[in-house]
């Protein structure tokens, strides 16, 4: 992985603040954490470097919600959708280290596994139950 501001130098650490890969020269230590110029500031700034440097991601919570909705109506349906935005948002995570929510992930995966698997016995229920009683 190459420093994010020297192209073709091989990154060595980390921001804490923004996750971003850095070279040696390109980080500066402050009580034993490594910064970039940017998030420096705010780490002197005494600014909560956690709360600046994630943001929720919005697929996740899209894939969460109708995984949620799908226990309840639709499952069939929308279980497979939230599995889908659930992959989604996991590939935009792993691509973006700042990108939170990966719970979220994990949850939807499960729930809208579920919701689907639940939907289809009741269908399956509903079809035998309709060939048996004519």
């Amino acid at each position: 992985m190459d420093c994010k501001n020297h192209p073709g130098v091989a990154a060595t650490t980390r921001c804490v603040g923004c996750a971003e890969p850095f070279c040696k020269n390109c980080v500066v230590d402050i009580q034993g954490q490594s910064y970039c110029g940017a998030c420096k500031t705010m780490a002197v700034a005494g600014a909560p470097m956690v709360d600046m440097a994630t943001i929720p991601c919005k697929e996740a919570d899209e894939a969460l919600k109708y995984a949620i909705i799908g226990i309840f109506c639709f499952g069939v349906i929308l279980g497979p959708v939230a599995i889908s935005k659930a992959l989604n948002a996991k590939k935009m995570i792993a691509l973006n280290p700042r990108l939170s929510g990966s719970g979220k992930v994990t949850a939807s995966l499960i729930i809208g596994t579920i919701a689907f698997i639940l939907s289809v016995l009741g269908i399956i229920r509903i079809a035998g139950n309709m060939s048996h009683n004519p």
